[in-house]
């Protein structure tokens, strides 16, 4: 079984990748960050600091610049979507959010492709029937319904914080 962290690099994240490294949760065997290319310089500082103190490899994947794409989509370049979370009032005041697409296209499909390769999962392949990752997501027990079960098959997503009952404030008392 192969134990995998998506590492975003926040506060949930970030503690669940030093309770691997500490013992507290199972062992991990690497943590994959997706990388926008456009995150603000103290998220890759913090990053760096993080990656020095874990024993367990960091795997850095990327689709490219989400804010090129969003300039070049701005600028009505072809092939440029972006797709940001963008809010806006309703007409019956409540506020609402367009549909996005970012976290999709720049986050999960580039961790997926990374995890897929880890695994030894061909592309275009459905893989195998079992479940042979365990992909480790950092959603904290005040967030718990944003759960989700794994679209594929052979992957099953854990949520050690919810399982614990560490709620982020928690989190950010452990680190």
């Amino acid at each position: 079984m192969l134990r995998i962290l998506s590492l975003g690099a926040g506060v949930q994240s970030t503690t669940l990748a030093l309770m691997a490294a500490h013992g507290e949760i199972d062992p991990v065997d690497c943590a994959i960050f997706a990388d926008t290319q456009s995150e603000p310089k103290v998220v890759y500082a913090h990053l760096e600091r993080l990656r020095a103190a874990l024993p367990f490899p960091v795997h850095v994947v990327s689709k490219g610049s989400l804010r090129q794409e969003l300039i070049d989509a701005s600028e009505g370049r072809p092939g440029a979507w972006g797709r940001p979370p963008l809010f806006l009032r309703n007409p019956d005041g409540t506020k609402g959010m367009l549909r996005r697409q970012c976290t999709q296209d720049y986050k999960l499909d580039v961790i997926h492709r990374k995890v897929r390769e880890l695994a030894g999962v061909k592309r275009g392949s459905p893989g195998p029937k079992h479940i042979i990752v365990e992909q480790l997501i950092g959603i904290s027990l005040d967030e718990a319904h944003r759960q989700r079960d794994s679209r594929c098959r052979w992957i099953e997503n854990i949520y050690p914080l919810v399982r614990h009952g560490i709620m982020r404030r928690e989190c950010v008392e452990k680190l």
